[in-house]
């Protein structure tokens, strides 16, 4: 019988995780402050969690080599470099979104610092297999956010298509790469109960700080407004909401046995690459497109999602 660290990858046939490099015209098309759906609030909720990727991302990145040498499956070695320039990029990327949101008059290094804060102390105070944890929960977040964001098109419905081709992207890799961090942690040993202790804790801070950084933007262009934080809330915790979505994934992560590949989502990454692809200048090295000039259409919400949530005016 094969022990842990000789089992092979657990992934979906033919799945690869892939650096890309990539180019968005938002940088050149702007956007407005309410981009998406012409709500405050969701716009806000998004803009403000895009300020989490620069120092999560590092946290991420760092967690990840601090254990390379510990490592000896080629395959996930060559995994975790492929994770590493994603996840380089994907703050490349949303530090362009975010200047041009601090270009609209928002305090984001406010913003950012909120979530650094937690992640330094991690840092501070904890070793390497602690930090991996930190990660493995916070991955899990962001995968299942990409799940929902392909499973339930209405989550994008009404929203910038410059701006939502990078969310779309960053969606992509996300679940392409959800199970390296876990992959890593598992080949090393790492035990169950200390995982799941993680979790609740991870995701009530990241959720916490984007909901207090989403009230400030909203104090800062004088956006508040009851109905629209109605919308918003019924957006992320309505029957059909963001966060209530990701009940099942979260819950999912207390099995002993669980994996993060158990959610298939390589039909979904295969098809933003098919939808998509022209975004893409450069793929592992190799140069193989100009980008995308013309953005595809937002998906458009259903009927269903639309009579849940409560109509805003443009004012």
């Amino acid at each position: 019988m094969m022990t842990p660290s000789q089992e092979p990858l657990r992934r979906p046939d033919g799945l690869k995780v892939t650096f890309r490099k990539v180019s968005f015209p938002f940088e050149s098309t702007g956007f407005d402050r309410h981009w998406h759906s012409r709500s405050p609030f969701i716009s806000h909720f998004w803009s403000a969690l895009s300020q989490a990727f620069g120092p999560g991302e590092k946290f991420f990145i760092d967690s990840v080599r601090a254990l390379r040498s510990e490592i000896k499956d080629e395959a996930l070695l060559e995994e975790m470099e492929q994770f590493v320039r994603q996840e380089a990029h994907h703050t490349i990327q949303h530090r362009k979104f975010n200047r041009m949101v601090a270009a609209l008059g928002y305090d984001t290094a406010k913003l950012e610092a909120r979530y650094a804060a937690p992640l330094d102390a991690v840092r501070e105070k904890m070793d390497p297999m602690d930090m991996l944890r930190v990660t493995m929960a916070l991955e899990h977040f962001t995968s299942g956010f990409a799940h929902q964001f392909f499973a339930n098109p209405a989550i994008g419905a009404g929203a910038d298509p410059n701006v939502v081709a990078l969310w779309a992207w960053h969606a992509a890799e996300e679940a392409e790469h959800k199970a390296t961090a876990f992959d890593v942690y598992e080949r090393l040993g790492g035990g169950y109960a200390m995982r799941a202790a993680t979790l609740p804790v991870a995701w009530g801070l990241i959720l916490a700080i984007t909901l207090r950084n989403t009230f400030q933007m909203l104090r800062e262009d004088g956006s508040f407004s009851l109905p629209d934080v109605l919308r918003g809330m019924a957006y992320l915790f309505g029957r059909k909401g963001l966060v209530t979505g990701l009940l099942p994934t979260f819950l999912d992560y207390f099995r002993r046995d669980f994996h993060p590949w158990e959610e298939d989502d390589s039909a979904s990454i295969a098809r933003w690459e098919a939808e998509n692809s022209a975004y893409v200048v450069e793929r592992d090295g190799e140069r193989v497109a100009p980008a995308r000039t013309t953005p595809p259409p937002a998906p458009v919400a259903s009927d269903a999602l639309e009579l849940e949530l409560p109509a805003v005016s443009a004012a």
